[in-house]
């Protein structure tokens, strides 16, 4: 490779073919807490950043830039970054466990955000979503604690599973061209106030939501699913597929045949089970509270795990 194609700046950090990649950073090297990567860069390689205890909080990405690698600023102390536009997808991991961060700004091309991208990031208050965006990828902004509202872009079709899990998301419009909620997309948003699900979505996974104080439920339009006794039910499959109950003593509804997801409830101290039911490798796990199930149809499916974290459970009663 000829010097042309090759360049390594004085903080380490190589760039080729002829300037347009920023290839790889060495971390002996690099310890500077701002940086300007330079006009004419177009990607970023996978992992170019990528470095034990990082000290870089703020850059300066490129106007030409159009690519960015995954893992892009990994546990990074970024404080507010900015792509530029032309940027299409904001890749896999780009800010994971970036636990400084508190701004981000998308530019309008952006059309897909990646999995994991700001999982972790637990001081993100702001971040625009372009109306261009048409797919959030797994996990995208789990555990961002400071997250507290959020308008969702008009062409998202699919809330994807643990989206806002375990975030800060205390209210949130899911638009009528939203068709599918995957799974545990807002479990652990400990400050949600109410869900509202319009009649467009015509599939529903397992443990939407979880119970916390203050929250006041599921409104739920979508065809093939009702609200039973403070649970989400698919009628066609007979199952029960999230619960936010803050009753002590709870009895699961009677067209109940299987039980996806009750987790993660800090109240409920036993559960009734009138009818033959079958529940799951997690069903119960965290009912930090739960001392009894009385399984009074019988029941199956139990793994050692669907009890987990139940430190209270004394009996599981099967008869």
């Amino acid at each position: 490779m000829t010097k042309a194609e090759l360049y390594t700046d004085e903080w380490g950090v190589t760039y080729t073919n002829g300037g347009r990649t920023l290839q790889e950073v060495n971390p002996q090297l690099f310890t500077c807490e701002e940086y300007t990567v330079p006009e004419g860069v177009e990607e970023v390689m996978d992992d170019a950043f990528l470095m034990k205890n990082p000290r870089l909080r703020k850059i300066h990405l490129p106007s030409t830039l159009r690519k960015l690698g995954y893992n892009t600023f990994l546990c990074y102390p970024l404080v507010e970054l900015e792509l530029p536009e032309g940027v299409n997808e904001v890749p896999d991991s780009m800010c994971e466990c970036c636990k400084e961060l508190k701004k981000v700004v998308l530019p309008s091309t952006t059309s897909r955000v990646r999995i994991g991208a700001f999982n972790g990031c637990r001081k993100l208050q702001e971040i625009n979503l372009p109306d261009n965006i048409e797919f959030f990828e797994d996990c995208a902004f789990q555990g961002c604690e400071s997250l507290k509202q959020i308008v969702l872009p008009p062409k998202l079709r699919f809330i994807s599973p643990e989206l806002f899990c375990c975030s800060g998301i205390e209210s949130i419009e899911i638009h009528e061209s939203i068709t599918e909620i995957g799974y545990w997309a807002f479990w652990g948003c400990r400050h949600l106030k109410r869900l509202v699900i319009p009649e467009s979505v015509t599939s529903i996974e397992f443990g939407i939501v979880s119970s916390h104080e203050g929250f006041e439920g599921i409104e739920c339009h979508a065809k093939g699913y009702h609200v039973e006794n403070d649970a989400l039910i698919d009628d066609e499959k007979q199952e029960l597929l999230c619960c936010w109950t803050r009753q002590k003593h709870y009895v699961v509804p009677e067209c109940v045949r299987r039980i996806a997801d009750m987790g993660g409830n800090d109240v409920v101290e036993t559960i009734t089970v009138r009818q033959p039911i079958e529940v799951s490798y997690d069903t119960f796990a965290s009912d930090i509270n739960l001392k009894r199930v009385d399984f009074q149809g019988g029941v199956s499916g139990v793994f050692e795990s669907t009890f987990w974290n139940c430190p209270k459970l004394m009996q599981n009663k099967i008869i």
